[in-house]
């Protein structure tokens, strides 16, 4: 058995239940792991933790409980980037830095969203 990186089964889970498109129950998730598949305990404990982060909801069913994602990926690494802000001394620095790794097709969208041509 492989050992995950800190996070990885978090973003495992959220990947499955992306890929669901619909509320999933705990055991079908559970049974869409293809390989390393966690204890059913395991994975309550996360969705746990994914509802409290407000990652995910989890709504009452008839014998248990179904959850879904909240957010979509782009929500995610928006938010993401905005908390590396947050901790950063100079956010000029790090928006300078972050905008020369991008390329010209990713420039273009953020001058479109910011109003300039």
């Amino acid at each position: 058995m492989t050992r995950r990186s800190h996070g990885g089964l978090e973003d495992e889970v959220l990947r499955l239940l992306r890929s669901y498109g619909e509320p999933v129950t705990s055991r079908q998730l559970w049974e869409a792991f293809e390989t390393d598949r966690p204890a059913r305990t395991t994975l309550l404990t996360v969705l746990s933790r994914l509802e409290a982060k407000g990652l995910i909801q989890r709504t009452p069913a008839a014998g248990g409980a179904l959850f879904s994602v909240i957010r979509t990926d782009a929500h995610t690494a928006a938010r993401s980037m905005t908390e590396a802000l947050d901790h950063v001394g100079d956010r000029r620095a790090a928006l300078t830095h972050f905008a020369g790794e991008l390329d010209s097709s990713d420039l273009d969208v953020l001058r479109r969203v910011l109003g300039q041509s």
